[in-house]
């Protein structure tokens, strides 16, 4: 029989019989162990009569910090001397760890009862981390970090990302490794520094990016899925930048929304597979964008345009195109246009100068309103705003349908107002707004006082400004160093930005008419026309000689087939109303007095009732019922 060798002695010494002879005699060995503590302790037991008599046992060490004792309990064994040799050897974290110390002591098991034996195992654990010191045979590669322990191995890095190689073992087991080595194992690509564990599957190109044995599992590669054009298609991998996209075989369908107001679908908007947003349509219904007075449910009417998009204006009709001139004219520089479209012209100029009349020029009459008067504009209502100045300072004016004289605004306005827009209000009074040459921008909703939208002026002179009924698609005009500019107002931030115009030309642009917001007109000196197409600005293209080099004055459009441009003669003197239909211009209107007389201004709210108006009383009215 071995030699019985028990970690727990209360527990065995408690379970003998008192007719087990072998088991009378007892050694209690207490192993104690100080400044370290052990991961296995193994104590061997040596009949000291016969050596090759031996045995051992490993004792796990339990956690905790040291000191700690060990009880084992050795029995008396029969064919043995009662003499033995006892000897304990101490190793780090497990029983195949290095021997760090050991301790020995001889006993006799001669007499009956427990006899008991003491040893001391010592080592140097300085930072508690279960490692010994290596000056007494442990394997610490810094005993003062209890992060550091002993030598661990080493993996080949080729692509040193701090990861080995996950297919090969260990290069090394030290405390330090060599170049192109790394502690951590698990790389499935060491070639690739960018491929190693620890991290999420960051592209997808149908590999192991993070070696856990699964492709892009990051990208849900094969799962159903919508694109941007709400297409269905099969997650795949083909991004930019390793990314993945919803492939598809479906090809997206165009839609049309309405964005000239005529309620018909034109204007192309996207491309979609499923549905299509409120309003929309999948099929074009409008053969024109540019313009409201155009639409194939319109029925034809005499004003130059192709109403119903059967191919040609005004066809069927018997059209009288002819424009009216007052009876009676006075000398007056007639600076401002206004009319309803329908009943009303308003004209007003300097010198406290201000008229209606009906659209034919009858029950025409003057109004009191006190100052030099640059432009006009017409509320729904009927009531007519002014501005302009007096003394080089600006001033705004109102006026009822039927009043007698204006009412003037001139508080806050130091410079005077050249341009001027109003904005439909349905809850109140409009907005007005007002620019002027020293490039300020005025807001107006009276019976507030003006106020202006930016601190700090603009750099251009400014002679225009309009507007298709919102903030948002407010533009003005003018020049900088006898180059022609066009602002855009910002409505977020009550600021105007700067648009870009490509042109050789130079002078000075004076009118500006908006359609909506896909479309504006802009004209100026020396036959300057420029169109703006979803914010963009290009010529138009040349007036007809001899008006390319002469000034144009004012612009009324009804979209791209329908510009009206007001000119004056080099000199400025006579004056005509050119028309362009998409395609060429025409003359319309010449002034046939004598002398003839400059026309700078034009308005219309819609394409049956035009208006022009200029020096020495000039002015006419292109007007048909609708």
């Amino acid at each position: 029989m071995r030699l019985f060798l028990v970690a727990v002695l209360a527990s065995t010494l408690a379970g003998c019989s008192k007719g087990d002879e072998l088991k009378s005699a007892a050694l209690k060995v207490q192993v104690h162990y100080e400044g370290f503590r052990p991961g296995c302790v193994t104590l061997t037991v040596t009949d000291q009569a016969e050596v090759s008599r031996h045995v051992t046992k490993d004792v796990n060490v339990s956690a905790g910090a040291p000191p700690g004792t060990l009880s084992v309990a050795v029995f008396r064994q029969a064919g043995w001397s009662n003499d033995v040799k006892l000897l304990a050897q101490a190793h780090e974290q497990s029983c195949e760890g290095a021997r760090v110390a050991i301790a020995e002591a001889t006993a006799s098991l001669a007499k009956d009862g427990i006899t008991p034996v003491e040893l001391l195992l010592a080592a140097t654990d300085g930072d508690g981390d279960g490692y010994v010191v290596s000056s007494e045979g442990g394997t610490d590669c810094n005993d003062r970090d209890e992060t550091v322990g002993g030598p661990k191995p080493w993996y080949a890095d080729d692509d040193g990302d701090g990861y080995g190689n996950g297919l090969l073992p260990p290069r090394v087991v030290a405390c330090e490794g060599p170049a192109l080595t790394a502690s951590r194992t698990g790389d499935c690509n060491d070639r690739d520094p960018l491929v190693h564990p620890d991290q999420v599957e960051f592209r997808c190109d149908g590999k192991d990016d993070n070696c856990d044995g699964v492709n892009d599992e990051s990208f849900d590669v094969g799962r159903t899925c919508r694109d941007t054009l709400d297409c269905e298609g099969v997650t795949a991998c083909g991004g930019t930048n390793g990314g993945s996209v919803c492939a598809n075989t479906a090809v997206p369908a165009p839609y049309y929304v309405d964005t000239d107001g005529d309620g018909k679908a034109g204007t192309e908007a996207g491309r979609k597979c499923g549905p299509i947003p409120a309003n929309a349509s999948r099929d074009p219904s409008d053969c024109d964008e540019s313009s409201r007075f155009r639409s194939p449910d319109l029925a034809e009417v005499c004003d130059r345009i192709d109403n119903d998009c059967s191919g040609g204006p005004d066809n069927g009709l018997a059209c009288n195109l002819d424009w009216r001139t007052p009876v009676v004219t006075d000398g007056t520089k007639w600076n401002a246009t206004a009319t309803d479209g329908t009943t009303t012209i308003w004209v007003a100029g300097d010198g406290g100068k201000l008229a209606r009349s009906q659209m034919d020029f009858t029950g025409g009459r003057y109004v009191t309103c006190d100052g030099d008067w640059k432009d006009a504009w017409v509320a729904a209502s009927g009531e007519l705003f002014l501005a302009g100045g007096k003394n080089n300072s600006g001033r705004f004016a109102r006026v009822t349908v039927n009043a007698g004289e204006c009412t003037l605004e001139t508080n806050n306005v130091p410079q005077v107002v050249n341009g001027l827009i109003g904005i439909e209000n349905p809850s109140g009074a409009p907005t007005l707004y007002g620019v002027t040459g020293g490039g300020r921008s005025f807001r107006w909703t009276p019976p507030a006082a003006p106020e202006q939208t930016q601190a700090n002026q603009m750099d251009a002179s400014l002679r225009a400004v309009s507007a298709a009924g919102r903030p948002d698609t407010l533009l003005a005009v003018g020049s900088r160093s006898a180059r022609p500019v066009a602002f855009r107002f910002d409505a977020a931030s009550s600021t105007w930005r700067e648009e870009a115009i490509s042109t050789t030309l130079t002078g000075e642009l004076r009118g500006v008419h908006v359609v909506n917001a896909n479309y504006a007109y802009a004209v100026g000196d020396n036959g300057m026309a420029f169109e703006r197409t979803d914010g963009l600005w290009s010529a138009m293209k040349p007036l007809p000689s001899p008006y390319t080099s002469r000034d144009l004055q004012d612009v009324v459009a009804f979209g791209k087939t329908a510009v009206y441009v007001a000119t004056i003669e080099a000199g400025g003197t006579g004056g005509s109303v050119l028309f362009f239909n998409g395609n060429e211009w025409s003359v319309v209107y010449t002034d046939v007095n004598s002398p003839a007389r400059a026309l700078r201004s034009l308005d219309g709210k819609t394409p049956t009732g035009v208006v022009t108006s200029g020096d020495r009383g000039a002015a006419a009215s292109f007007v048909t019922t609708r």
